[in-house]
């Protein structure tokens, strides 16, 4: 997209924000939107709002304005409902050639002559004798309707996310492997596995759209022990497919206000640690994670994740000088 110079100048000359980043979640149902302030114990979160998919760009140019959040850097998250992902061989190319040439398998993968904008993550293990690379596309017409609507409102857009990797920096880090559950409203379950912040697996889970309208004692009718059957299939690829070391910790965030219950119910049929995933950022008074979309959150975090990146690729530099 062409900017004027008016409006160059403009972006070029802003004031700093007094906001740390925005995170947007474009979910099936609504588009979510959080923002992030630093304190002196850290990152906190400060705002929340939700628009409806028809009134959200008009509403986000005047959220913007009202709570002063121009020339914010934000970072964007699309929930599966707009994005086909596939694993895909990788091609034998050059690094710098590989996005060009997943175009083809990738549009023979979907089955559809909508055009696509896709891009490719590399998975840190493989199958034995596989070789392959994860590839996430999206139709070019949605990213350019997103795109212009964060622009006209005065927002930074430093990146687009999706689902699968947007809660990943919301777990604590550990060198130990870390399963995690994360739902937003309505929508398939998806699991992670993680380990120092890397994602190694991930997989959604059908048939638990619906999950929030069960009690407890129809959770104990077949629900949970769904749920504990896909965790230990996922860890048996994990440990015996993908040959990594025993997973010891469970993390949850689900569409239910049983979770705590859920937490038990899995701690104590797969006989290791389940808890509530609680992300390492302060709430303002009037928030609670209980309420919070994590692919929002997720997606705001990105930038604290991407500056820690960077300080400890800066250590190994110095480190190697001196």
């Amino acid at each position: 997209m062409r900017i004027s110079w008016k409006q160059y100048f403009k972006q070029k000359f802003r004031k700093p924000s007094e906001y740390f980043s925005v995170g947007i979640a474009f979910t099936a149902e609504q588009v979510l939107l959080c923002a992030l302030k630093k304190s002196d114990s850290g990152l906190e979160w400060v705002l929340d709002a939700s628009f409806t998919h028809k009134t959200w760009a008009q509403g986000l140019v005047d959220y913007v304005k009202q709570n002063n959040l121009q020339g914010t850097s934000c970072y964007f998250t699309l929930t599966a409902h707009w994005y086909k992902v596939h694993q895909l061989e990788r091609p034998e190319v050059a690094d710098d050639e590989l996005l060009a040439a997943l175009k083809w398998p990738m549009q023979e993968a979907i089955g559809s002559t909508v055009e696509m904008v896709y891009d490719y993550a590399q998975m840190p293990v493989q199958v034995s004798g596989q070789n392959k690379v994860m590839v996430v596309a999206i139709a070019r017409k949605e990213i350019e309707k997103l795109t212009k609507a964060i622009y006209q409102a005065d927002l930074v857009l430093e990146s687009i996310l999706v689902e699968e990797f947007a809660t990943v920096e919301l777990t604590p880090k550990s060198s130990d492997a870390v399963i995690t559950l994360v739902q937003e409203h309505g929508q398939d379950v998806v699991l992670n596995i993680v380990c120092d912040n890397t994602l190694f697996f991930s997989r959604r889970m059908k048939g638990f759209e619906n999950i929030a309208s069960f009690t407890e004692a129809e959770l104990d009718m077949g629900i949970t022990d769904s749920l504990t059957v896909q965790i230990q299939r996922s860890m048996d690829f994990f440990e015996s497919q993908l040959r990594q070391a025993p997973i010891k910790r469970i993390l949850i965030n689900l569409d239910t206000p049983n979770m705590e219950y859920i937490c038990n119910s899995i701690a104590e049929a797969m006989g290791m640690p389940c808890d509530l995933l609680q992300p390492e950022i302060a709430c303002a008074e009037h928030l609670n994670f209980k309420m919070a979309s994590f692919s929002c959150l997720g997606a705001a975090y990105t930038k604290a994740a991407l500056i820690k990146e960077n300080e400890e690729i800066k250590e190994d530099v110095n480190e190697v000088q001196d």
